[in-house]
């Protein structure tokens, strides 16, 4: 009997540690999926979406959906140009002040093809998502600790 649970309790063991080391969580494989759409078809769907949420007509729905895809486009472009070591500071710096710039523009440009009630809107929903953002980041940090 002692035999047969210490074979089982073995078998066991190996069983667990042969498991994969890491699954990709659900918000990594939707970005996973999305950058394999074209910049026209994530500016397609970026556009039905805040026409959802935020009700818009039809100018401002083509108004969103070409700042969408200079979005997409710049995006795309980033990724491709991406380093492949880690950059240095001045580096880090510059592509920081460039990021801050672009949601600078792209609030200006929302504010200036949406109402104020609408505004108001995508401005609790942008905090939402950077409060989600945030919190699956420090997640993601304390398991790799």
């Amino acid at each position: 009997m002692k035999k047969i649970i210490s074979i089982f309790l073995l078998l066991f063991s190996a069983f667990i540690i042969a498991q994969p080391p890491h699954q990709q969580s659900a918000p990594e494989k939707r970005m996973e999926r999305m950058n394999k759409l074209t910049a026209e078809q994530q500016a397609k769907l970026w556009s039905k979406k805040m026409t959802l949420e935020l009700d818009l007509n039809d100018t401002q729905e083509q108004q969103v959906y070409a700042l969408a895809l200079n979005k997409a486009n710049t995006h795309k472009k980033r990724r491709a140009n991406r380093p492949k070591e880690r950059p240095n500071s001045e580096e880090m710096y510059q592509m920081q002040v460039d990021l801050l710039e672009e949601k600078i523009a792209m609030k200006k440009a929302m504010k200036s093809i949406l109402t104020p009630e609408q505004y108001g809107l995508w401005e609790k929903s942008q905090k939402k998502k950077e409060l989600m953002k945030k919190k699956h980041l420090k997640g993601k940090k304390k398991t790799e600790k």
